[in-house]
């Protein structure tokens, strides 16, 4: 049969859990779901790039693709209900990523939701600006959002230059970051925009058009929308890129949760006061604390995990090549709880 891009997407994300992990954790990271867990697991088997970014993503159409992996000996079903890849599953999903690799600068844990935005806000910003500039006054906005709509609006309204003039400039950014994509990532790209003359293309047309699979050109698409968010980082900051997104970003990538749990800690409260004070279980604070540990470079974990310790448990990793608690927990004799083996991983996982 012939496989889907995303089957390769999912067979990608299997081969990296190395049925170390259910297919609901693949599921839950492709759905952008921001669980301590999930995020830990994209961190820990280098899959931070592909969360969120299937939010639509159902549970019906992942177990289908998985079944047809499963019936064409790509997959193995482990007696654990978790899932490997076979030796030919491999060997294909390496020939066919050769031909198409997935796109090099997504990144859905640091621009998933920031990329949605910006491209709601950009894609409406075209319109109506084409529009204006067409002198058009009669047309249906991209969307019914309420939050999007009222942006442009605001933002039309307080920048200090005409409409004309903001035309020019967004054409010219626009332009300019194209000209340093490939020509198939410039023309998806703008076949999805939509002006006063055209309207834009589904993935599917888009697809049609290059002869190309639907899944490829929509990672394509948020390839090129991550690759612009990026961007603007190291632009000035009075260009319309950067004011786009300027009220959206985020200086950290803690769970708003974790963030409370973070700043407790800072207090010097102790873990068993902060979830008596935040009215959580152990557990939770401790999922909060893993994540910290996991994300921020300057939290040093010793009130929990001494360096002794560490380096013991992270010896053990290495010695068993497993993300499995259970097994690292039996192998040096119970003496360490998961919550510590989950910080041991934090701490290595850190520039994973």
């Amino acid at each position: 049969m012939k496989h889907g891009y995303f089957h390769l997407v999912l067979l990608y994300c299997i081969k990296q859990f190395n049925g170390e992990r259910s297919l609901s954790a693949i599921y839950h990271l492709l759905n952008g779901k921001k669980s301590s867990q999930t995020i830990q697991d994209g961190k820990l088997f280098n899959l931070s790039h592909m969360f969120s970014l299937f939010p639509r993503l159902s549970r019906q159409y992942l177990n289908e693709a998985c079944e047809e992996l499963l019936q064409e000996d790509l997959l193995e079903l482990l007696p654990n209900q978790h899932y490997f890849v076979t030796d030919k599953g491999k060997f294909m999903l390496n020939e066919r990523l050769a031909k198409r690799p997935l796109p090099a600068k997504l990144n859905g844990w640091e621009y998933g939701d920031l990329g949605r935005i910006f491209w709601r806000r950009l894609s409406l910003l075209v319109q109506v600006l084409s529009n204006f500039v067409y002198e058009r006054k009669q047309y249906l906005p991209l969307t019914k959002n309420q939050e999007d709509l009222l942006w442009v609006k605001s933002f039309l309204n307080q920048i200090p230059i005409s409409k004309s003039d903001l035309a020019e400039e967004l054409y010219k950014e626009i332009k300019d970051f194209l000209l340093l994509q490939t020509t198939n990532r410039a023309a998806i790209f703008t076949q999805r925009l939509t002006s006063s003359q055209t309207i834009g293309l589904t993935f599917e047309q888009i697809a049609r058009k290059h002869n190309e699979d639907p899944t490829f050109v929509y990672l394509l698409f948020w390839d090129v929308i991550h690759s612009m968010v990026d961007f603007q980082k190291t632009e000035k900051q009075d260009s319309i890129f950067y004011a786009i997104i300027k009220d959206k970003r985020q200086n950290n990538s803690l769970t708003s949760s974790s963030a409370k749990t973070r700043a407790y800690l800072l207090q010097g409260i102790t873990l068993q006061d902060i979830a008596a004070i935040r009215k959580l279980k152990i557990s939770t604070i401790e999922d909060h604390i893993v994540e910290i540990t996991l994300h921020d470079q300057s939290f040093i974990p010793s009130a929990f995990l001494s360096t002794e310790d560490f380096e013991e448990i992270s010896e053990a990793i290495k010695s068993l090549h497993t993300h499995q608690l259970k097994k690292i927990k039996e192998y040096l004799n119970h003496k360490y709880s998961y919550f510590q083996i989950r910080l041991a991983f934090a701490i290595n996982g850190r520039n994973g």
